[in-house]
């Protein structure tokens, strides 16, 4: 099996309109969005310091805070945009699952999340 570098980014927060019912998706809610994503062949890094060894994680972060588009029904549509997004990023891409939490659908304690995987083609 070859290596890989996986990449991980935790609980970035967006705030976005979400939700089946239209009252629901009225208001921008907080989401929390994580991401591993996995690129094949690294480099040695130590002689490749630079950004293009790898992705540059500020795109994925933008990505999930400021450009996840129009607003969605489910919650899946956003693990698939951010998804997409990642895949798009590096040839060197194999696969990335993302992980969407919503903590607003649960009175009191708890949150609903959905995690998606998908590969490159």
């Amino acid at each position: 099996m070859a290596d890989l570098h996986i990449i991980r980014i935790d609980d970035a927060k967006a705030l976005v309109r979400v939700g089946v019912p239209d009252p629901e998706r009225a208001t921008p809610q907080e989401v929390r969005i994580s991401v591993v994503m996995a690129l094949a062949d690294p480099p040695d890094y130590p002689n490749a310091d630079r950004i293009g060894a790898t992705v540059d994680y500020d795109r994925i972060i933008f990505f999930i805070r400021d450009d996840l588009g129009e607003p969605a029904h489910l919650i899946e549509t956003l693990a698939d945009r951010v998804a997409g997004h990642c895949l798009s990023l590096s040839e060197r891409a194999r696969w990335v699952e993302v992980t969407v939490k919503k903590p607003s659908v649960l009175s009191g304690d708890g949150l609903v999340s959905v995690t998606i995987r998908r590969e490159q083609r």
